[in-house]
C-alpha cells in the first residue's frame, strides 16, 4: 500500500515539474509571428496581424508579445503604449502608457486605407520598474499591388557620398523625443550606437571613430537637427552628418 501510494504521488510530482516546466516555456505561437530587439536591446517583442492579411475597413487584431532575452519566455508585467503610423500620420495608437501583466496583448485596430503602416511598439518599464522608453516599429504593407503585409524594420534610405545610410523610420519618433528632451543624451546615443553596431542602422564607412577623452560634448545643433529631421523639416542626409560628426568624434563608437 506503502509502495502504491510513493508511486501514485511520484507521478504527480513530475507531471506538475513538467507542467512547471512548459508554462515557463510557453510563448505566444502566433502565426508568423515576427520578433525583434527594442532599440536598446533590452526585450525582444514579438508581433503578428490577425488576418494575417488584414483587409482595409475591415477589423484586424494586433497580437503583440513581449519576450525576455535570456529565458525567451514571456516577460510578465510590462508597461507599453503603441503608436500606428500611416506616413507622417498618426492613425491609432493607445494615445498613453498601459501596463499588461501576462506580457501579451491583443490590440483591436481596424486599418482605414490600403496603405502602408508602422506600428511602433513601445516599451517603458519592466516588472513595475520604470526604463527610458525603447521602440520596437513593424511594417504592415496593405498598398495596392503588395503581395502581403510585411512585418519588419522599416527602413529609408539617402545618398552619402557614394555610398548609402539606412535608418529605421521609427528613429524619427525617438530622434523628436530626443530632442524635447524626453529621453536622455545618454540613452540616445547608446541607442544609435546599438544600432550601428547590430547592423540595423548603416552609416557610410568613413565617418569611422575617432578618440575621445571622454569630455566631448554634443553640440547643440546635432539635437536641433534632429527634431527637425523628426518633424520633416530637414532630409536624412542632415541627420546622417550629425551622427557622421558624433562617430567621428568618438561619442558614438563604432
Amino acid at each position: 500500500m506503502t509502495s502504491t501510494n510513493f508511486s501514485s504521488k511520484g507521478r504527480l510530482f513530475a507531471y506538475l515539474g513538467v507542467l512547471a516546466i512548459a508554462s515557463i516555456m510557453i510563448i505566444p505561437a502566433y502565426a508568423d509571428q515576427v520578433v525583434q530587439p527594442t532599440s536598446g536591446g533590452t526585450i525582444d517583442v514579438g508581433f503578428a496581424t490577425d488576418p494575417a492579411t488584414p483587409t482595409p475597413g475591415s477589423q484586424a487584431t494586433l497580437n503583440i508579445s513581449f519576450i525576455n532575452k535570456s529565458t525567451h519566455a514571456v516577460q510578465q508585467h510590462i508597461d507599453y503604449k503603441i503608436t500606428i503610423m500611416e506616413g507622417n500620420n498618426q492613425v491609432g495608437g493607445t494615445g498613453g502608457i498601459l501596463h499588461t501583466a501576462e506580457g501579451s496583448i491583443g490590440y483591436p485596430f481596424q486599418f482605414p486605407d490600403a496603405a502602408k503602416y508602422q506600428v511602433i511598439v513601445e516599451v517603458d518599464g519592466i516588472l513595475f520598474q520604470p526604463i527610458p522608453p525603447e521602440t520596437s516599429t513593424f511594417t504592415v504593407d496593405l498598398s495596392v499591388g503588395a503581395s502581403s503585409p510585411s512585418s519588419s524594420n522599416s527602413t529609408t534610405t539617402q545618398p552619402s557620398g557614394t555610398q548609402t545610410a539606412v535608418i529605421p523610420s521609427w528613429v524619427k519618433t525617438t530622434a523628436g523625443w530626443w530632442s524635447k528632451g524626453q529621453v536622455g543624451d545618454q540613452d540616445f546615443i547608446k541607442g544609435i550606437q546599438y544600432m550601428i553596431q547590430k547592423g540595423i542602422m548603416q552609416i557610410p564607412s568613413q565617418a569611422s571613430s575617432g578618440a575621445t577623452n571622454g569630455t566631448q560634448s554634443i553640440p547643440s545643433w546635432v539635437k536641433t537637427t534632429a527634431g527637425w529631421w523628426s518633424s520633416g523639416q530637414v532630409g536624412d542626409q542632415d541627420f546622417v552628418k550629425g551622427i557622421e560628426w558624433l562617430i567621428s568624434n568618438g561619442i558614438i563608437t563604432i
